[in-house]
């Protein structure tokens, strides 16, 4: 028996859906759209060659009707050139009737039509951009919407771009922006590559003009489309930029800092710099937008200060930050990353700057090296006390994202400022401990640094009084109990005084801030200490007796009683009988 008889045939074929057919669908590269194999004569033209060539593969009915009229009136370039309008005409009634097979031709022929007549064609431009435009918003076929792609190219090429007309580009934008509304995805994605190419081939006041009339589209559902624009503008080959990137980031990020709407326009170019430097492979090739960012940026952060400037300022850090985060800042060079740490002495600490700052500094701390951290960045974090808040949350930040410089350089802050810190900013300063602790970053402090937190929680909760702020302290500060040497004596008084409350229900009904929760992790926190440390100073007995009675409707109190009481006797067998007995006692209360 022959063994391949066994064997199952290869599929030759993959189903694909109509829209994974659209996904490989791309503008032609400029090398192929500008490649013209037959040499013709003077008097011959591209079109009437290609005329010929596709009356003999496509036999469709709005074709061969088109290319039987057309014949005649182009077979000489002269005859083409004194009978342009009539094969426009005709061009545009076939266009009418075709189907997909027809398209293809019909497309490719306007190609060669453009390239022989160029600017000729301008007075039927407008007409000619409208019916090529209701093609999409159809269900072509990719091999078709190539075509047309291509077709879209030739047109801008060969007529929009030559005219250098900011009117025709403002109607031929609006044409295609009614239009893509309607259209896929996938089709925007792909005709988003057509103005891609334009851009590259305008002239530069004409290309800035352009650059600005999409971006004020990216506010509405285009905005997908306005990214694509721009990313298939600048990429280029092997993973480089094309050397009109600075050329079009430049008006880009210009209009950024001065539309009255930023927040789309930063999605927009937070998007855009994001598609760039993954595409690109190092810091070299992302060179050409990294230039544009650190010159503006200098230029907003010695620009005088006022409210239009501030804002300026803000929004520029925030497109720093995009660049110094965005793969840990790797396509910024060290120069440039310290160029810009060197600037930020004059960046004003205020209200308006906060957030942008906090993500500015994050982001560029990261980005950077041991040399750019024992460098500009100490000098950096210095000035950050000047805004405690600002500071307290940059360390938190650095923490959690495990920035390597923390413990030589962020640590040493957070150790020297803690004491006043607690006084001023205790909530915020809490936070940051809490975190600090819980990630083990303040394993080894000084004894001296302990006690000043003692310190602070003995004079803060010296006299108890149950507020939601201070529910929200001692909530924090048991997080840290672990640093502080001697927290029962605080932990009893709490205790104590929450025990006389009058009314714990109605409490617990009304808000978070409730006698229950203090006293069960209260109780908890103190069965987690040595009973040497409380034992003598906590009138167990008394306690069972008054949560019983007012609060045995909470699991949490209860929990905390039991875990204290556990404590306090698991390791004493002779009060063993005396433990059973008040258990029974306060069970008869409970049923009572």
């Amino acid at each position: 028996m022959d063994p391949h008889e066994e064997e199952r045939p290869v599929k030759r074929f993959k189903h694909q859906s109509y829209k994974d057919t659209l996904r490989g669908v791309h503008l032609p590269s400029a090398l192929n759209q500008s490649k013209f194999d037959d040499v013709i004569a003077d008097n011959d033209s591209h079109f009437h060659e290609a005329l010929d060539h596709w009356r003999e593969l496509n036999l469709s009915p709005a074709f061969v009707k088109f290319a039987r009229h057309a014949d005649p009136l182009s077979a000489s370039m002269p005859l083409l050139l004194h009978n342009c309008e009539a094969v426009i005409d005709l061009w545009l009634e076939a266009l009418d009737g075709a189907d997909d097979e027809a398209l293809k031709a019909l497309l490719d022929l306007f190609q060669k039509l453009s390239h022989d007549l160029r600017t000729t064609l301008a007075p039927k431009y407008p007409t000619v951009l409208l019916r090529l435009t209701q093609l999409l918003p159809r269900s072509l076929s990719a091999p078709t919407l190539t075509a047309l792609l291509a077709t879209f190219s030739a047109l801008f090429k060969y007529v929009l771009i030559p005219a250098v007309d900011t009117e025709l580009l403002d109607q031929a934008w609006a044409v295609f922006r009614e239009t893509l509304l309607r259209c896929d995805p996938e089709v925007q994605r792909a005709t988003a590559e057509v103005w891609g190419a334009a851009l590259r081939r305008l002239k530069a006041s004409t290309r800035e003009h352009c650059v600005r009339l999409i971006a004020a589209s990216a506010e509405s559902s285009l905005a997908d489309a306005c990214v694509w624009v721009y990313v298939s503008a600048c990429k280029s080959v092997s993973q480089t930029l094309h050397t009109s990137t600075s050329s079009l980031f430049r008006p880009l990020l210009s209009y950024y800092l001065e539309c009255g709407t930023p927040e789309m326009s930063l999605k927009l170019i937070r998007r855009v710099m994001t598609a760039l430097i993954h595409h690109c492979k190092d810091s070299e090739q992302f060179s050409s937008v990294a230039e544009v960012v650190l010159e503006q940026f200098l230029q907003c952060a010695k620009a005088e200060s006022g409210d239009a400037d501030e804002e300026r300022l803000r929004r520029m850090l925030e497109v720093a930050a995009v660049a110094c985060s965005v793969r840990q800042g790797s396509r910024m060079t060290h120069k440039q990353l310290l160029t810009m740490l060197s600037e930020f002495d004059k960046i004003p600490l205020t209200d308006a700057l906060h957030s942008s700052v906090l993500k500015f500094t994050t982001s560029i701390l990261l980005a950077g090296d041991m040399a750019l951290w024992m460098a500009s960045g100490r000098k950096v974090l210095e000035r950050t006390w000047e805004r405690p808040a600002l500071a307290l949350e940059l360390c938190g930040a650095l923490s959690d994202l495990g920035w390597g410089g923390w413990k030589m350089v962020a640590q040493p802050h957070v150790m020297k400022h803690t004491a006043e810190l607690l006084q001023s900013h205790p909530h915020r300063t809490l936070e940051l401990l809490v975190a600090l602790h819980r990630e083990k970053r303040l394993v080894g402090v000084d004894v001296v640094w302990k006690q000043r937190l003692q310190e602070w929680a003995d004079r803060t909760f010296a006299r108890w009084e149950q507020t939601e702020d201070n529910i929200l302290l001692l909530h924090d500060a048991l997080s840290l109990s672990s640093l502080m040497p001697t927290l029962s004596p605080i932990l009893i008084r709490v205790i104590d005084a929450t025990l006389q409350s009058p009314n714990p229900l109605q409490e617990y009904e009304q808000s978070f801030a409730n006698s229950a929760w203090v006293l069960g992790v209260c109780m908890r926190s103190l069965s987690m200490r040595q009973p040497a440390e409380w034992s003598n100073d906590v009138p167990l007995s008394s306690w069972t007796q008054v949560i019983v009675e007012k609060w045995n409707w909470s699991g949490v109190a209860l929990g905390g009683l039991v875990a204290l009481i556990r404590t306090r006797y698991v390791c004493n067998a002779d009060t063993s009988i005396k433990m059973t007995n008040r258990w029974l006692a306060a069970t008869l209360l409970l049923m009572q």
